[in-house]
């Protein structure tokens, strides 16, 4: 199953987007991405709840 993470959900102005089956991966490329670039951590939990299915 196919999991998507994009930034604009999240209210930020930012054409990050990320798809993929593993939530690890996801979860790994995620937590550097809005660190790096949005200066905000975000939890492995909170990572997983932003996740919708496609």
């Amino acid at each position: 199953m196919v999991k998507q993470i994009v930034c604009r959900d999240a209210g930020y102005d930012c054409d990050f987007e990320i798809r993929s089956e593993s939530e690890d991966e996801m979860i790994r490329f995620v937590r550097e991405h809005v660190q790096n670039v949005h200066g905000v951590g975000m939890s492995s939990d909170e990572i997983r709840g932003a996740m919708k299915t496609v």
